[in-house]
């Protein structure tokens, strides 16, 4: 799914009234604020990206309904790795089949760096975001950070990263007060000495309890009152493959509304986030004139309608990625 944020002012047209920024130029680290109308129109989404400079990413994403009244606002701070590039950010919007697009101008000050932190949407207390994988500040600590921790990272690479880079350290202790590195990321023991072991990662757990028959009725013997999300401390949304969200991209695209490029770039931006995860990730080339193949489509568009399962359409992203059609 590609869908970027808007800028500064938008004309009227049928569905958008107005959408504003509350600034024309941003530096690293600043919060843009982005408000505006639209033609409220039951049950459609706003769909709303920013993309960088070179069109090879995607900085943010997100996709939520307006109120009632067709107003909607939302926040979004300029920070993490996808903010690396100085120079002008496209922002598109789309909503009700339409798209509209902007654009901001960024600059990354010198002796800034990146932190570990990606950008997300700041909660808007009048907003309802559809996107918890790409969400704020959650009840669960351990989505309270999109990306981190990561389930495919075992706890020791934590623990490690955290005991060595005093730069990481200082990132950690300023956005989880209230815990230790540990706390976080570490599993909680149990009665069953060196399980879970913080040498293997979460999935590696989920993956083998979901895969092996034996290996999940031993599970089951051992903890019969609790789920292997219980016991790993672990919400079961972070092991999601695909967000229910993505299914109405898949629509979306299918049906012509967004480019095949939009709709790569989403998912390579899903997998790099750890959001969407595909095995036998390779690097790949530019996204340009690749075309996709028209089953590949067919198949979003049979699973946006129900009509196969998910395993199916992330075969036909797996082929996208192993032929070097998705850049990752």
């Amino acid at each position: 799914m590609v869908m970027t944020l808007v800028p500064f002012l938008f004309s009227s047209t049928v569905y958008a009234e107005t959408i504003t920024l509350d600034k024309q130029n941003y530096v690293f680290g600043d919060v843009i604020k982005i408000s505006g109308k639209v033609i409220h129109s039951e049950g459609n989404f706003i769909g709303l990206q920013i993309i960088t400079p070179q069109k090879s990413d995607i900085a943010v994403l997100d996709q939520f309904f307006p109120q009632k009244d067709g107003t909607f606002s939302k926040s979004y701070k300029a920070q993490g790795p996808k903010w690396s590039e100085n120079g002008v950010y496209s922002v598109r919007i789309v909503y009700n089949e339409q798209t509209f697009e902007k654009t901001l101008s960024f600059k990354k000050m010198e002796g800034l760096e990146t932190d570990p932190k990606t950008t997300l949407p700041i909660q808007d207390s009048n907003q309802t975001t559809t996107t918890p994988s790409l969400g704020t500040i959650s009840s669960d600590l351990k989505l309270r950070v999109q990306g981190f921790p990561d389930p495919t990272k075992t706890p020791n690479y934590y623990l490690e990263r955290y005991s060595k880079e005093s730069e990481y350290r200082d990132w950690f202790d300023s956005i989880f007060q209230e815990l230790t590195i540990n706390d976080l990321v570490g599993y909680k023991p149990t009665h069953i000495e060196g399980f879970p072991d913080n040498q293997n990662s979460p999935r590696y757990y989920v993956e083998r309890y979901n895969s092996e028959e034996i290996y999940r009725d031993w599970f089951d013997s051992q903890f019969p009152s609790k789920s292997i999300y219980d016991v790993l401390g672990y919400p079961e949304e972070l092991f999601l493959k695909v967000p229910n969200w993505v299914k109405n991209n898949a629509n979306w695209w299918a049906s012509g509304l967004i480019l095949d490029s939009d709709f790569l770039g989403g998912i390579s931006y899903l997998i790099d986030e750890g959001i969407l995860f595909v095995p036998a990730v390779i690097e790949s080339d530019s996204m340009e004139n690749q075309k996709v193949p028209l089953w590949v489509k067919n198949t979003a568009k049979w699973w946006a309608e129900d009509k196969i399962d998910e395993t199916e359409f992330l075969k036909g992203i797996q082929f996208l990625v192993e032929n070097r059609i998705i850049r990752v």
